[in-house]
């Protein structure tokens, strides 16, 4: 059988074969210390690492960013005052040295405006009759990859087909990029600063007025990720991203119909957006979460890259391998996320937050609210590659191990001081000196740890959630 001596969180551990498991009693009380971070802690990443001045640019609020894309002022009428503003488009009215969309460019094109609705009050009909305002799509030979004009009665994206992927978009690519940055426009949108593709070079240094004048904050602005010290590996958002929502939001009202029951995004999404939706670990996640409602998911387990997902509104994770690729806007609360086979950190909210870091040695910290962290395989935190709460609060937040218990057909939890080789058997120890506290589960009955797990924060017996009768066995 297997004994356990812990030599601390960061200094290291310590794990002997020997006769008996050490005796994991139950403690008196919560050392005064609780919730205590460890110094490091990778939970305690600020919402936004990637807001802070650079080239001796000012960082700005989000509301800043906002009032940017609005400075001209534009705006479109809703008409007969009902909250929404209704657009019509057309991709069959076409000038001299036009041409028509192809059967790509015109679903690509759907799909933008369909990003734009999902944020905002606004519609678009094809062709519709009686509309607030018209839209049309055309292929032009200009010099410029594109180009939109506002108007109050017609606004126009005319797409250059010769560039990049506009004769094709794809999810993710500049193609779509482009349409939804154009329709943009047409709404009203400026772009992030005082700059134009017709005027000459444009570069960040020269033209940014702020630090996050990027494409990982607006789709609305002209400037690559890595000006802000995220990587997208090359790819591009398809929807309004981050500053684009919260501009959009300010001047048509936010669109709380949309997903407001209970959303997956990412892996098993439900959300019925390419942008939203990853099938294989080859997809890349860019987008930016509006959510109506609801009990909603991040979920990015199909990944084996070290990831940071965070569920707080104006955050942004990495996922995938790239950096701050996924952000949540404002005034959005999501509730669970899940991580996949690497080392993750998982950063709860304020909500009742589920967090299942699957395999890898995970760091988790629900933050306020009772939290429960999600177990369903044994190699989800292991003797030597253990998940670490870092915020455990007793009585208030859960480990969830049900899922576990009935893959093992366990039908009962014994806790014990020393493992007797019986499946199901766990123990659950706690240092006050240190605040930490850790959970040990045999599930073979061979007298083994298959399931570790640390926390800093005291867990006892009522916190192990099993749906199972609980029975004791100390000696």
């Amino acid at each position: 059988m297997t004994s356990v001596s812990r030599a601390g969180f960061n200094s290291g551990r310590v794990f002997e074969q020997a006769d008996q498991l050490q005796k994991l009693a139950e403690p008196q009380q919560q050392s005064p210390s609780a919730n205590a971070a460890v110094p490091g802690d990778s939970t305690l990443r600020a919402d936004d690492p990637y807001s802070r001045a650079t080239f001796h640019k000012p960082a700005w609020a989000l509301t800043d960013m906002a009032h940017q894309i609005d400075r001209r002022g534009r705006r479109l009428k809703d008409s007969n005052g009902d909250g929404i503003t209704q657009l019509s488009y057309t991709f069959n009215e076409v000038a001299a040295n036009e041409s028509k969309f192809n059967e790509t460019q015109k679903a690509q094109a759907r799909r933008s405006m369909q990003s734009w609705a999902d944020v905002a009050n606004i519609t678009f009909e094809e062709d519709a009759v009686g509309a607030e305002g018209r839209l049309r799509f055309v292929n032009d030979k200009t010099p410029a990859v594109a180009d939109a004009v506002f108007s109050h009665y017609q606004g126009r994206v005319r797409i250059n087909p010769r560039y990049g992927d506009n004769h094709a978009p794809t999810v993710n690519g500049f193609g779509r990029q482009t349409l939804t940055h154009e329709i943009g426009h047409t709404l009203g949108a400026a772009h992030t600063g005082e700059y134009d593709a017709t005027r000459g070079p444009v570069t960040y240094q020269t033209h940014a007025a702020y630090a996050q004048d990027s494409r990982a904050f607006a789709i609305m602005s002209y400037f690559d990720v890595s000006n802000t010290h995220q990587d997208f590996k090359g790819r591009y958002a398809s929807s309004p991203l981050i500053a684009d929502i919260a501009w959009s939001q300010k001047v048509f009202g936010a669109n709380h119909q949309t997903r407001n029951t209970d959303t997956t995004y990412g892996f098993n999404s439900n959300t019925l957006r390419d942008d939203l939706s990853l099938n294989s670990s080859r997809d890349g996640a860019v987008f930016c979460v509006w959510d109506g409602g609801g009990t909603d998911t991040l979920d990015f387990s199909g990944y084996h890259q070290n990831q940071v997902i965070n569920l707080r509104a104006e955050s942004f994770s990495d996922v995938g391998g790239m950096k701050g690729n996924v952000s949540i806007a404002r005034g959005v609360m999501l509730e669970n996320a899940i991580g996949g086979s690497g080392n993750d950190v998982l950063i709860g909210n304020d909500a009742d937050n589920r967090l299942k870091g699957n395999a890898g040695a995970d760091r988790m910290r629900g933050g306020a609210g009772s939290d429960t962290f999600v177990y369903d395989n044994a190699d989800d935190s292991t003797l030597y590659a253990p998940d670490q709460v870092t915020d455990f609060v007793s009585g208030q937040d859960k480990i969830d191990i049900s899922s576990l218990l009935r893959k093992h057909d366990i039908r009962s939890l014994t806790f014990v001081s020393q493992f007797t080789g019986r499946a199901g058997e766990v123990g659950v120890g706690y240092d006050p000196h240190t605040n930490e506290s850790w959970v040990v589960l045999d599930l073979t009955g061979n007298g083994e740890i298959d399931l570790y797990l640390e926390s800093l924060g005291q867990i006892r017996h009522a916190d192990i959630i099993g749906d199972v009768p609980v029975s004791y066995h100390y000696v």
